[in-house]
């Protein structure tokens, strides 16, 4: 599989190939595997392993019908894979690395719907002893953390909400910004806030979701996201942490309202 990324010259261009070559090394289950790149002239090229099922984008956005081929199973497979792809980027090398474009466009699915992390040709290694590096802003409109967008200072909270947009697309299977829709509803991060304020939690699935999702399942993955487009950086658990939270039967966040009921949760000492 092929993809193109941005060009780069001078500086940024001898820190691209380094930073490709270092990732080129990584082998994870939830991170596409890199088998070349071609840096010739003022484009640049990668070359990923074969996944069978294409990216997330195209079944989520795609014309798929009334019913999603994304069961909520499924979605939520989605999800905990490709936080754990991350999770390994983030706490697994040293020195770490910040994906800085994770989109639904950039998550592979192969046969099975196991996703892959892909296209690191914006990735940035943070060096050892690093909290953040400084660099041009780049990324995808709707994705990109509003904190590096005005600084240009990157880590991996940047990363993180990121992950939580896109886990708000598998939810409510929206595009992060949809000019089409109301004016109310174009910025996806906006509506979603919007809609938990006034307690409308139920409304935010996906309705091609066959059957829907329980409501506490539901709740807790929203939660999740919260969590990770919180205002504050320094607020936004680490992507281990989210993987546990996803995974977990339990809710270590605030009380979400819906019209009906609400749902406390307590402090896991974990996630403080």
């Amino acid at each position: 599989m092929f993809q193109r990324t941005a060009s780069f010259r001078g500086q940024a261009e001898q820190e691209f190939k380094v930073e490709v070559e270092a990732i080129g090394r990584v082998r994870h289950k939830h991170l596409a595997g890199l088998i070349g790149y071609c840096a010739e002239g003022p484009k640049r090229m990668l070359v990923y392993e074969f996944v069978e099922n294409g990216n997330l984008e195209q079944w989520l956005h795609g014309d798929v019908g009334p019913v999603s081929p994304l069961t909520w199973e499924i979605r939520l497979k989605i999800a905990i894979g490709t936080a754990k792809g991350i999770a390994y980027l983030h706490e697994g090398l040293e020195p770490k690395v910040v994906h800085r474009d994770i989109k639904s466009s950039n998550i592979l699915l192969d046969k099975k719907w196991n996703p892959k992390v892909s296209d690191f040709g914006m990735a940035k290694v943070l060096g050892s002893g690093s909290s953040y590096v400084t660099t041009r802003v780049m990324g995808t409109f709707g994705y990109v953390a509003p904190e590096y967008a005005s600084t240009g200072m990157l880590n991996e909270s940047s990363d993180i909400y990121s992950f939580g947009v896109l886990l708000m697309e598998l939810i409510s299977g929206r595009s992060p910004v949809d000019y089409n829709r109301p004016a109310g509803e174009v910025n996806l991060v906006e509506w979603f806030r919007g809609m938990v304020g006034s307690r409308r939690v139920e409304d935010l699935a996906d309705p091609r979701i066959v059957p829907a999702p329980a409501p506490r399942v539901l709740n807790r993955v929203l939660l999740v996201c919260l969590r990770c487009i919180d205002s504050d950086a320094h607020k936004r658990p680490k992507m281990g942490q989210i993987v546990h939270m996803l995974e977990g039967d339990e809710f270590p966040f605030r009380t979400v309202r819906t019209r009906t009921h609400s749902i406390s949760q307590r402090q896991h000492a974990s996630y403080s």
